[in-house]
């Protein structure tokens, strides 16, 4: 039995199409939602040590992730709420897949919902690609949320 679903949001279409399939699993399942973020700190360590930062680049950057963040939650939020979802938001910081997993674990989450993965251009690539390494190394099964339009109408049609 399926009792909890996490999914993590950046923003991105993708990874709305993922939110939108997760509050309709979690709604037909009765399963709570669990909604992730996650501000990667590592992405702005690279940018400090490769210079294209200087620190006080990196902390405006870190808040402006941090303020996104709690805005993409919220609404992510909202949605679960408008179809009586149960859920719980939360902001991480860290590297993106390291932090939904470790998440995935903590919550004993059921089901990790993911937005469509991009396409690798080498096998090296496979290894770097945080949705692939979420995809690859949960700790329970993975749906992933592709075809934006039919994930649109099956959450227009949840009431």
């Amino acid at each position: 039995m399926i009792k909890s679903i996490l999914v993590s949001v950046s923003g991105s279409p993708n990874s709305l199409t993922a939110a939108k399939y997760a509050i309709c699993l979690a709604k037909l399942l009765q399963a709570k939602l669990f909604i992730v973020y996650v501000i990667d700190v590592k992405v702005l360590a690279e940018l400090l040590k490769s210079r294209i930062f200087v620190e006080a680049e990196a902390r405006a950057y870190e808040q402006d992730l941090e303020q996104q963040g709690k805005v993409f939650l919220d609404r992510t939020r909202k949605m679960a709420e408008s179809k009586q979802v149960a859920c719980e938001t939360y902001l991480l910081r860290g590297g993106i897949s390291d932090e939904v997993l470790k998440k995935t674990h903590e919550v004993s989450a059921d089901l990790v919902v993911l937005g469509e993965l991009k396409e690798l251009a080498s096998r090296a690539e496979m290894f770097y690609e945080e949705g692939e390494r979420i995809f690859r190394n949960a700790p329970c099964p993975v749906v992933m949320a592709n075809n934006p339009s039919m994930i649109d109408t099956l959450y227009k049609e949840i009431v």
